[in-house]
């Protein structure tokens, strides 16, 4: 059995980051600031400013954990909320006050280069509209993805909050009672994230508590974890196959104007 890589809040990496002229801090779970190849995930804490709507050249995944007076767009962030964007595909603006909106960013390929709107129109591919989806990921909720459905049974004993079968995008929640065993789905052809939203999980001997991360490489066989004695629930975030991520990033040459700056260790 292949076990996901794990990293915990202690485990994490915790750096300052010069971003429009604003000094943010951001904490590195998987990759960092110079990664070159493998996933990327992170944590920010964005207080008292608008992030201005933006793309990145490479698909993401955000959990996003709400605040008082916190919008993704003009959207109140709830909870606990999930948006997927495709390469290329303008969002936001995301607005923090506070306390601050904090949501962590993964990635199953790294890049640092943020384009923001309307300056970088011209980097956009021509005649192409990607996915800009949100879900409540939330214990309560019971909607799934934007049509409305009620969220889908899947066999492992949680729900399917999206699904799009066309290249394998999946977002569930997992759920299991204290001690239990909690099968993990495979993690198909681009690989998955895990998030400990609540409870704690016990893996290879060791055990993990709440905004813990995994990462389960492409094409790797499911597997299982086990509950602490609280339970466990976890967010599983399931990338899409990469088949035609060639045709999405023709653009990455010509690089977006604002890169996340890196740097200073904390």
């Amino acid at each position: 059995m292949t076990h996901p890589q794990w990293v915990s809040p202690r485990q994490a990496v915790r750096r300052r980051v010069m971003f429009e002229g604003r000094v943010s801090r951001v904490v590195d779970y998987f990759g960092g600031a110079a990664s070159a190849s493998g996933p990327q995930a992170y944590l920010v804490e964005q207080r008292d400013y608008v992030l201005r709507p933006h793309f990145h050249p490479v698909d993401q995944f955000q959990i996003l954990c709400g605040a008082r007076g916190s919008l993704f767009g003009r959207r109140p962030v709830g909870e606990l909320d999930v948006h997927y964007a495709d390469a290329h595909t303008v969002y936001g603006p995301l607005t923090g006050g506070d306390p601050p909106l904090r949501y962590f960013t993964l990635r199953a390929e790294p890049t640092d280069a943020t384009a923001f709107m309307p300056e970088s129109r011209a980097l956009l591919p021509p005649r192409r509209t990607g996915r800009s989806l949100h879900v409540d990921a939330s214990a309560r909720a019971a909607i799934g993805p934007e049509s409305g459905d009620r969220a889908a049974p899947v066999t492992d004993g949680g729900v399917t909050l999206l699904d799009d079968s066309r290249d394998g995008l999946r977002v569930s929640r997992l759920t299991c009672g204290p001690g239990a065993a909690l099968p993990l789905p495979e993690a198909g052809e681009g690989g998955q994230f895990l998030y400990v939203a609540a409870g704690t999980v016990v893996s290879a001997d060791a055990s993990y508590g709440p905004e813990t991360l995994g990462w389960q490489p492409p094409r790797t066989l499911g597997a299982a974890v086990q509950a602490g004695p609280d339970g466990a629930t976890i967010l599983v975030l399931r990338h899409p196959a990469p088949a035609d991520r060639a045709a999405r990033t023709t653009t990455d040459q010509r690089r977006p104007p604002h890169p996340k700056g890196d740097t200073r260790a904390r």
